[in-house]
């Protein structure tokens, strides 16, 4: 997916968003009459459908009865921005971008406008005004990160993604991004812990099942086991990095796939080298690796929120079941097969998990930049 068309897909998701807050605050107090909801719902659902130039026309007609409403006037420059007509929704957004209202919205799409019109000074200039403004802001932090990367420096947009997941946990955004880049380098771990987060996360949209397939997929290529170098989620620069406990002890990537070295030499073959493992096998090595991480020490020395979780996941009973959910993508005919021998644990387990959901409300270490 292109950085534009990922853009796209966020800011289309503000409309939901914002009405939702509206309602609950008494903003949107009633919608004025009747004929204006049925208009304002016509407006979403041609948006849903990608049709902006007829929702444009729809907003037009809810802004005439309600003049001057910024909440509709945003969704109409989303909608300009859907159309590509970017000069346009540059116009539009200059005088209420800072309405606060709009949070950190208004900047974003402002910003997403200038992008579009290859005018990266002005776009920056917005991100880092809004920054200022909010500076709590993940999107705001995934926007700095996506310049960078377009830029070429990918270290620095994943240190603007870490710190957008640490600002505003439940912003799953930056954890998308930094499974899906460090997908295609050496350090797939952090693929493996910000794309497992993101599941917990985002639970239930097309980026859910392609994060899912990703996560199979990572695992898979960072074991080879039965080769002589079996198992490589980590970089040789990251696997050397000091420990800040002293030469004598492993460092948290080190100490990781060491672990998960442990954790699966019941799969390594008697001869050659096992291609993949399937979503059972993972399941297994993932199970004995949380138990062999915490009979170690590492759980208190290298402090990790989605380890403490899965940690809580199998004091409750119910990790395996939450490691097919995580995994499940990566082969679906095998995860069918699993559901259908497991229905009614399974049901019990996302009752169980709505109640009980990953934990989003302080910042969460991950292994990655966790002190800046």
């Amino acid at each position: 997916m292109s950085q534009h068309n990922a853009r796209i897909i966020n800011t289309s998701l503000s409309f939901f968003l914002f009405i939702v807050f509206a309602a609950s605050q008494g903003l949107g107090q009633e919608l004025d009459t009747v004929a204006l909801k049925a208009v304002v719902n016509r407006a979403v659902n041609l948006m849903d459908r990608n049709l902006a130039d007829e929702a444009i026309r729809r907003w037009d007609s809810a802004l005439a009865m309600r003049p001057d409403y910024v909440l509709y006037k945003y969704e109409r420059a989303i909608c300009l921005v859907m159309g590509e007509r970017y000069s346009q929704a540059v116009d539009a957004l200059k005088p209420m971008y800072r309405d606060t209202m709009l949070y950190d919205r208004g900047y974003q799409l402002l910003g997403n406008s200038y992008d579009y019109l290859d005018d990266s000074a002005a776009s920056m200039k917005i991100y880092r005004e809004g920054l200022s403004r909010y500076p709590m802001s993940g999107r705001l932090h995934y926007e700095l990160g996506a310049a960078a990367f377009i830029g070429g420096q990918l270290d620095s947009a994943i240190q603007w993604w870490v710190k957008g997941t640490r600002v505003e946990p439940s912003f799953a955004t930056n954890y998308y991004w930094i499974a899906k880049t460090s997908a295609k380098t050496k350090n797939r771990i952090w693929t493996v812990f910000f794309g497992e987060a993101f599941i917990n996360i985002e639970t239930n949209t097309q980026r859910t099942k392609e994060v899912g397939e990703m996560l199979f997929d990572a695992w898979n290529a960072s074991m080879s086991l039965g080769s002589d170098d079996p198992i490589n989620f980590c970089s040789d620069q990251l696997l050397e990095e000091p420990s800040p406990f002293g030469p004598d002890v492993l460092n948290f990537p080190t100490a990781f796939e060491f672990t998960i070295a442990q954790s699966s030499q019941h799969y390594f073959p008697d001869s050659g080298v096992r291609k993949q493992l399937t979503i059972e096998q993972l399941v297994d090595v993932r199970m004995r690796f949380i138990k062999g991480w915490i009979g170690a020490g590492y759980n208190t020395k290298y402090p990790n929120d989605l380890l403490e979780w899965n940690a809580k996941l199998q004091d409750a009973g119910w990790f395996r079941e939450y490691l097919w959910w995580v995994l499940g993508h990566g082969d679906m005919k095998e995860m069918r097969k699993y559901f259908e021998k497991n229905e009614a644990r399974y049901d019990t387990f996302f009752g169980w998990l709505t109640k009980n959901p990953f934990p989003t409300d302080h910042p969460l270490c991950l292994g990655l930049h966790c002190s800046d």
